[in-house]
């Protein structure tokens, strides 16, 4: 078979197996995009949905920003039950690990993504990718996302950017009546916000007499800037200081309870515990710069979809 430049436009006259590949022409321009078939649009849309749960990574590919997917976590997509309740899945039916190879693999013609490696130089960046000439599915295999799905709601989103900016422009021209009311709305919000910085303020005052006078202090609203729900902000009205235990008695506490449990039974420890406390700081430290180690190399591989 001929080799073929993947610059160049070529026919999509491809088979659709996934164990066979061809030379595919992919164009990185802004030409019309190919036509697909209706139902392998709804997989795809699947695919980039998160309910199918295919991670998508950040690359670079003919020197622009894309999407990538490794071609395991796509046929893991497919198998999952979340699949077989949509449209598409109850008209293909149940898929076995071949089967759904074999319908990602259809896909590849219609260029909804393309088949790429990572550069075999150990010096380039891994997210650097490089088309593969014959395109096939495997599931070890990295894929370029070249469809973006529905751009409804983004057209429908840029409509509504647009309406609000011309009627932010045309406000001079708003009824008298609508005009009152955005100030009223625009007023009551300030007013809100200078409530709750001003109880704020309160607050940490009241923390810092009460530190002083009755410590460990009383907090006005405790969970006020906890990560709760917003009726629990104000759940309970007040409530004591709890200052975070210092990391020294910490690790006593640790060294005591784990002297206790090496002790045999029915006989009480001699052993003092400042010393067991400090040949566990010295195997956390040991531990620490191993594990630094480890992470130095380990962070220098790619992480893999299971």
């Amino acid at each position: 078979m001929a080799h073929h430049n993947c610059d160049h436009d070529h026919d999509h006259d491809h088979d659709h197996g996934h164990g066979h590949g061809r030379p595919l022409g992919v164009d990185m321009g802004e030409n019309k995009p190919p036509e697909r078939p209706q139902n392998l649009c709804q997989v795809a849309d699947y695919l980039l949905s998160p309910q199918s749960g295919v991670k998508k990574r950040d690359g670079v590919f003919h020197e622009t920003r894309v999407t990538y997917f490794r071609g395991k976590a796509a046929v893991n997509a497919l198998l999952k039950p979340a699949f077989q309740q949509t449209a598409i899945g109850k008209e293909v039916g149940e898929l076995t690990r071949e089967t759904a190879a074999q319908l990602l693999g259809s896909m590849i013609p219609h260029q909804f993504f393309l088949k790429c490696e990572r550069p075999s130089d150990p010096d380039m960046p891994k997210n650097i990718l490089q088309l593969v000439q014959y395109q096939s599915f495997t599931e070890d295999g990295v894929y370029v996302w070249r469809y973006e799905g529905s751009q409804l709601r983004a057209r429908l989103a840029a409509m509504g950017l647009l309406l609000v900016v011309l009627a932010g422009v045309l406000f001079p021209l708003w009824p008298i009546k609508l005009r009152l009311g955005v100030w009223y709305l625009s007023v009551g919000i300030l007013i809100l916000l200078g409530l709750f910085f001003a109880m704020a303020i309160v607050r940490l005052i009241f923390f810092m007499i009460t530190w002083v006078v009755l410590k460990p202090g009383v907090w006005i609203f405790p969970n006020l800037f906890e990560d709760v729900g917003f009726v629990d902000s104000f759940i309970p009205l007040w409530g004591w200081h709890e200052p975070e235990p210092p990391k020294s008695a910490a690790k006593e506490k640790t060294a005591a309870a784990v002297a206790a449990k090496a002790a045999p039974a029915g006989e009480e420890s001699q052993t003092p515990v400042e010393p067991v406390a400090a040949t566990i700081t010295s195997s956390e430290s040991t531990s620490t710069n191993s594990a630094a180690r480890r992470r130095a190399t380990v962070e220098d591989v790619a992480d893999e979809d299971l």
